[in-house]
């Protein structure tokens, strides 16, 4: 049962994340229409989402162990909800900034606390990988879910900001999935495995780069990242100029890219519980 609720936890916060992030896409087409700016500008906003990922990674890996990850996750999720709630009565394209670099830093922490408490919850290389999979493919599913949400609150005919309404409700799940992670029983680490400073811990994480798997593997997740979301960041902007799809509907349409890859991930979940990695 413990085991069941940190699980919901976990995937509950990545379906949050999901919709978060992978937003970037819908904003930007929305930006270069409501607020008139270039898409060398609205680009930037990827960057805003990324390098906080990157940097706070590293920053807070041997952090979040002493912390606690119930109160790491619980802290991060109360800051989201409260700069999503804000965003439509701000109304301008360097809040949108701030709401990608916040939900980018709090990402960070959400993932490294997810991948430790997989292996807290699981047992043996299958169940793990399994487990991982199955998160992702969840993240996938609110990736698919996020672009439906954002279209609902598109009206293509309609250039003001009233579509900024969707960050009203994005606060009110913020929160929902803050009570839920308070609530779960997430166990602190004990001191042993808390232990150690943030330079001999990034020291380690860089000599594991000296490790052929460990090098092939940090190749192999740049190479994909950069074709997933080079496709997913600029396909509603694809469909609408390209296509020339309606914004909401080419919004909606790439939910279809969503699935797919959803689909994939659910599937190598299933697999991996039967074939050796």
């Amino acid at each position: 049962m413990n085991r069941a609720r940190i699980i919901l936890a976990m995937a509950v916060s990545y379906f949050l994340f999901a919709i978060l992030l992978n937003s970037v896409g819908t904003v930007i087409l929305q930006s270069i229409h409501s607020f008139g700016i270039t898409k060398p500008q609205a680009a930037t906003l990827e960057a805003f989402k990324d390098l906080p990922i990157a940097i706070v990674s590293f920053l807070v890996a041997s952090i979040i162990p002493r912390v606690g990850f119930k109160i790491a996750l619980t802290v991060v999720l109360g800051v989201v909800a409260l700069i999503c709630s804000i965003t439509p009565l701000v109304a301008e394209f360097w809040m949108l900034k701030l709401v990608f670099a916040s939900v980018g830093a709090a990402f960070a922490v959400v993932k490294v606390s997810v991948y430790a408490l997989v292996g807290q919850v699981t047992e043996g290389s299958n169940q793990h990988s399994s487990l991982l999979n199955f998160i992702e493919g969840v993240f996938m599913l609110g990736v698919l879910g996020g672009y439906w949400v954002f279209a609902a609150f598109i009206d293509s005919g309609d250039n003001t900001l009233g579509w900024l309404n969707v960050y009203f409700v994005l606060a009110v799940l913020s929160a929902f999935t803050a009570i839920i992670v308070w609530i779960s029983p997430i166990a602190k680490p004990e001191p042993t495995q808390a232990a150690g400073s943030n330079i001999s811990a990034f020291t380690a994480m860089l000599k594991l780069v000296t490790k052929p798997l460990v090098l092939v593997f940090v190749i192999s997740a740049f190479l994909y990242v950069l074709i997933e979301q080079s496709i997913g960041t600029w396909l509603p902007t694809f469909n609408n100029e390209v296509l020339s799809l309606p914004v909401d509907i080419s919004v909606q349409i790439t939910s279809i890219f969503a699935a797919c890859l959803a689909l994939g991930r659910l599937g190598a979940g299933v697999v991996l519980t039967k074939v050796h990695w």
